[in-house]
């Protein structure tokens, strides 16, 4: 008979979260957090084997029994979290979700990771993609592994053998070896972590411990001195995964040819010995555990939502700004748990009649049907999406950058011709230092961001060289470093605004590119670079720090400090919260000028 509770597995469903949440909140601290999600695949594989194996058994098992489960388990949460968060970022975001329509459908058809896949496939549809629902790719895999679970668990009634454990484990083999075999021959990263073929690997292994549990027929083995042993043993598992938690980027190739693998198998014997050993598991079931686990998946939807919310509102650096956002995760986790059985039984949370009981529940109702309202908004801005299969996100935003693009290449036309007559008209300092804020031998390298601003940059400096392009990362500007030097068009003032579309050091071949790019440039040349603003961006803190240190270590490289005011004015940019818009693009022209004047008036 299956166990309508198993001690110690709320336990598991905390550490799991906590990792994840604190991965999301502190990426630069907790930078492996992410594997939490392996964890959580554990269990779910686990779950559904052992309970379909249970409920077979009894003559319980039925497919429309079981996808009605699933789907009230977790469609209700999930509706709720995107309409609120839809309804509020239309007052308190407005742009950021406003095509989000396609995003939500994949969402709720259960595809989000290929769909995020597809998107970040193109530069304009990443950079816009940066959402509240982009942790939504793991309920992708969920979503997908719930119905895949259905024709193998048929398969594993079909078989009727008692290795069938055995063979859900070589599904999960060859699973995870996949993953690590498209590592090896350079599949990107992206592909090996959303894909569902390769990420299901941690769903077998926890089906297949399902399956051999529910043979087991409760006859567990847990004593007093063993129990004691299972502790220290569950403790030393415990020590590799918080070394993972601190160190181990998801970047690095270790992850896919074997770590995650690794850290899956770690994961299922911590799941082994909890269910193994009843009184393990009893020392595990402590309140705020239960807790926790128990909203699991309530405060896993709502933490990207309110992370991404406070950090487009830079909210998240204030000084209390992260223990606000955890509370109101907490807050908001702990109502949408209650409104799902509300709404099937239409009967409200703290019963009683005394003031101190009657309280909550009045508060509860009024704040439910507030939030209905704000979800009506949501509703009709998810219908009110473009919908066109051929606008990704960022069309609008792709359309205008490729205008500028074609207007900065006929300035360049133009500024060539025009080059040589300025040059002949400059006889003093002061009209070279004048000469020099028009542009006048000033080189400019960067991105779409400075593409975006090169109209502006072009009126307050209508001489600067600009060579700008989207989707541009360090190692396509050492190319481009590369031949304006060959072609004599490098000058002894360079601006370069690289950074947005990835890692400035420690990845290759990023690091490579950025020290190549730097020897092409010399000691010789002034070098201005402007800081980085991607408000979504994991490695934004990290290229501004190296930028930092660089102006510290090289006497001819500054820094155009543009990340404090872009920060500081998200009004400035476009619902991409990187990009900036017409006001932007002048305030960005304006630093690089007056930056550059700054500096050159004080030579």
């Amino acid at each position: 008979m299956a166990r309508k509770h198993i001690a110690g597995l709320d336990a598991l469903r905390t550490l799991a979260i906590v990792l994840i949440t604190l991965f999301h909140i502190f990426p630069e601290i907790f930078a492996g957090g992410y594997i939490g999600v392996c964890l959580f695949l554990v269990l779910t594989g686990f779950l559904l084997a052992y309970g379909g194996a249970c409920e077979h058994k009894s003559g319980n098992f039925g497919v429309l029994r079981y996808l009605a489960k699933r789907l009230k388990r977790l469609y209700p949460p999930l509706l709720i979290v995107i309409l609120i968060t839809v309804g509020l970022y239309h007052f308190l975001l407005p742009g950021v979700l406003e095509d989000s329509g396609k995003e939500i459908v994949s969402i709720l058809l259960g595809v989000n990771n290929w769909w995020q896949l597809a998107m970040n496939a193109d530069y304009f549809a990443r950079v816009v993609n940066a959402s509240p629902f982009t942790h939504m790719w793991f309920l992708g895999v969920e979503i997908e592994y719930v119905l895949l679970w259905l024709p193998l668990f048929g398969l594993c009634i079909f078989l009727k053998q008692s290795h069938t454990p055995l063979l859900l484990f070589l599904f999960g083999i060859i699973s995870a070896g996949m993953m690590a075999l498209m590592a090896i021959q350079g599949v990107e990263i992206g592909r090996l972590y959303y894909g569902t073929d390769t990420r299901i690997f941690a769903c077998l292994f926890g089906g297949a411990m399902g399956l051999w549990f529910a043979k087991q027929e409760g006859e567990l083995y847990g004593d007093g001195l063993s129990s004691v042993r299972n502790g220290i043993l569950f403790g030393v598992l415990l020590i590799p995964v918080l070394v993972a938690t601190f160190l181990l980027r998801g970047q690095y190739p270790f992850l896919y040819e074997g770590g995650m693998q690794l850290l899956t198998l770690i994961f299922c014997l911590m799941l082994f010995l909890v269910i193994n050993d009843p009184r393990l598991g009893n020392w595990l079931e402590m309140s705020v555990f239960k807790w926790i686990g128990g909203h699991s998946y309530e405060i896993f939807l709502w933490q990207y939502p309110v992370i991404f919310f406070f950090q487009r509102k830079g909210w998240h650096d204030l000084p209390y700004g992260t223990a606000l956002e955890i509370l109101l995760i907490l807050i908001l986790a702990s109502w949408s748990k209650e409104v799902p059985p509300v709404i099937f039984k239409l009967k409200l949370p703290f019963h009683g009649e005394d003031l101190t009981r009657r309280l909550p529940r009045y508060t509860f109702a009024l704040v439910t049907i507030l939030s209905a309202v704000v979800m009506c908004f949501g509703m009709r801005d998810v219908l009110a999406s473009d919908f066109n299969p051929e606008h990704k996100p960022g069309y609008r935003l792709k359309m205008e950058l490729e205008e500028k693009q074609a207007a900065l290449a006929k300035a360049q036309a133009e500024r060539a011709a025009r080059e040589a007559e300025e040059a002949e008209k400059i006889r003093t300092a002061q009209e070279k230092l004048a000469a020099r804020l028009r542009g006048l031998g000033v080189t400019m390298i960067g991105d779409s961001v400075m593409v975006g601003a090169s109209p502006s940059i072009s009126e307050i400096m209508p001489d600067a060289y600009i060579d700008a392009l989207s989707s541009r990362d360090v190692c396509e500007g050492f190319e481009v470093a590369q031949k304006l030097q060959q072609e004599g068009k490098l000058s002894d003032i360079v601006v370069v605004a690289l950074g947005t579309n990835g890692p400035l050091l420690e990845y290759e071949p990023y690091a490579g590119g950025m020290q190549n790019l730097l020897n092409v440039l010399g000691t010789q040349r002034q070098i201005y670079w402007v800081t980085v603003y991607c408000s979504y961006s994991e490695w934004m803190a990290m290229n501004n720090q190296y930028l930092a240190e660089l102006e510290k270590a090289r006497p001819n490289f500054h820094l155009i400090d543009w990340y404090p005011l872009a920060k500081s004015n998200p009004d400035w940019l476009y619902s991409d919260g990187t990009h900036p818009n017409m006001e932007g693009a002048y305030q960005y022209a304006k630093l690089i000028h007056d930056t550059l004047s700054q500096k050159l008036s004080a030579e």
